[in-house]
């Protein structure tokens, strides 16, 4: 039998070896992005133990994922699959009964046929990993290049060099969150420039074996294309627009609540935080996640609905006692104070250097919640800093330089390290939160 699996790892591997593309990319072709809108994505499931596979195909019987594993062992799911107006069809499954720290194989049915087998590793959901990557606007280059297709080439560089940085860094990372503006076209009815961008966006190689979770952006909820393009766990109808809702996932021992802060109606958030809660009383640590930076420091700070989310969203935040808040759209990187009732907390915060020499940041047993906004990932989009003294922000960075944040979870701290893509040099100081 041993014999047998060791010839089944060696033959498997061999087959994934030879199919690899030269690129990181999943197709070489120049005009890929501008015929194919094909694209698997990955998204954490509802938790740990599951996985979420979305990806367009021809044929309105694709959704089906088979997963093996380095023993033989087969099974095949099968999903659900939706007929789009623009001759393409969404296809969605779930895969279940994962277990940490093991290597599996996937295969997904595109136009009738298999793909090769694609490698993916589960990780230690107890002490793990993620990357924080803010509004990649893939496309949003264009406004400064000759054509849409330009400009969604030269983001899309920038986006597979992002990522691979980030594995780089922390080359076991779970998964990665993006916080919204995953691509630059607001309205669906330019469906043909949008599947490019999308097209793009799905494009790097990395992707196919580490899971990403979208934040609904403002670029984004005019647009059904990232609701067929994305299969978000355990979607709620509360906060809900075109291209979706409030949706979380429980990763060991953390939530991640996602909301839809497009959608004004506080009660519904409200009642969404309340409903995860109630189903997940044991986690430890909860991140909350939205688009619209309420304390950010850039030029939408003082915008109606900004306004409005700040009056309202940090009270049922900090009722619920999250622990950490990600967000993006200002293209500015800024982190807040510890925040309570709009105001600083009077905690005492530890600053030293550690021995690597980093400057450290400790927070013990916060009352209040620290606030990060990511710049610019991609660098396609930059906005000029402005000149407000804010009331909440401890450190903000407003250079032209693509950003990308690292966070080590465990049992008893957060860690946070935010680098420069094309040098990997720290901006802020390295940010520890105990609990």
């Amino acid at each position: 039998m041993k014999n047998k699996v060791n010839l089944f790892s060696f033959l498997l591997s061999i087959s994934i070896i030879l199919s690899f593309p030269l690129l990181s990319f999943c197709h070489d072709s120049k005009n890929y992005f501008f015929e194919n809108p094909y694209g698997i994505c990955i998204t954490p499931g509802e938790d740990e133990t599951m996985l979420n596979f979305s990806w367009y195909s021809k044929k309105d019987n694709d959704s089906k994922i088979k997963i093996f594993n380095e023993f033989g062992e087969e099974k095949t799911y099968k999903g659900k699959s939706k007929k789009l107006d623009n001759n393409f069809v969404s296809n969605k499954v779930t895969v279940t009964n994962l277990k940490d720290n093991t290597t599996y194989y996937y295969s997904y049915k595109l136009n009738g046929v298999w793909s090769r087998p694609i490698e993916y590793k589960t990780k230690n959901s107890l002490e793990f990993s993620f990357a924080f990557m803010a509004d990649p606007q893939i496309g949003a280059s264009s406004r400064t290049l000759n054509s849409v297709e330009e400009g969604i080439k030269k983001d899309v560089l920038s986006w597979n060099k992002v990522i691979n940085k980030a594995l780089q860094k922390e080359n076991n990372l779970s998964f990665i969150v993006c916080g919204g503006d995953e691509t630059n076209t607001k309205e669906e009815n330019q469906k043909k420039i949008s599947n490019q961008e999308y097209s793009g966006y799905l494009s790097p190689y990395y992707l196919q074996y580490t899971p990403i979770a979208n934040v609904i952006g403002n670029h984004d909820k005019d647009n059904e294309n990232f609701y067929n393009h994305f299969y978000m766990p355990n979607s709620s109808s509360l906060g809900k627009n075109i291209a979706g809702g409030d949706y979380y996932f429980k990763y060991g021992n953390t939530l991640f609540l996602f909301l839809n802060t497009n959608n004004l109606n506080i009660n519904e958030h409200k009642q969404f935080i309340e409903n995860t809660l109630k189903k997940n009383e044991d986690v430890k640590w909860k991140i909350a996640l939205f688009h619209h930076d309420i304390y950010g420091d850039g030029i939408h700070s003082q915008e109606k609905d900004i306004k409005q989310l700040r009056n309202t969203l940090p009270k049922i935040l900090e009722k619920n006692k999250i622990d950490l808040a990600l967000c993006g759209h200002d293209h500015i990187y800024s982190r807040t104070y510890t925040l309570k009732n709009n105001k600083k907390t009077k905690e005492f915060i530890i600053e030293r250097f550690d021995d690597f020499n980093e400057k450290v940041e400790i927070i013990n047993n916060s009352k209040g919640i620290t606030y990060i906004t990511g710049g610019s990932c991609t660098g396609s989009k930059f906005y000029k800093s402005t000149n407000n003294k804010s009331n909440y922000v401890k450190f903000k960075y407003d250079e032209e330089n693509p950003l990308y944040t690292i966070i080590n979870v465990s049992k008893d701290k957060i860690i946070i390290k935010t680098y420069k893509v094309n040098s990997d040099e720290m901006i802020d100081s390295k940010i520890i939160i105990n609990k």
